[in-house]
């Protein structure tokens, strides 16, 4: 049972991770072209890694994420 209640409290804390990087990259393009630069590749790798933990913890789940956008 508290390895089902890790898995969640992983799994939530994921998802947050996620949508952060979403946000982080739709508002890239708002700033001077030179700090867009500097973040988008450390923002693309936190955001590559996020997506396969959710994946190795929930398969599928982005992908049924997607369908119902």
């Amino acid at each position: 049972m508290a390895d089902l209640q890790f898995d969640e409290s992983r799994l939530q804390a994921l998802i947050k991770m996620e949508v952060a990087c979403r946000l982080a990259l739709e508002s890239l393009p708002e700033l001077p072209q030179e700090t867009e630069e500097a973040l988008r590749e450390p923002i693309d790798a936190l955001c590559k890694i996020t997506e396969r933990e959710l994946e190795r913890l929930r398969p599928g789940l982005l992908d049924r994420r997607s369908e119902t956008s």
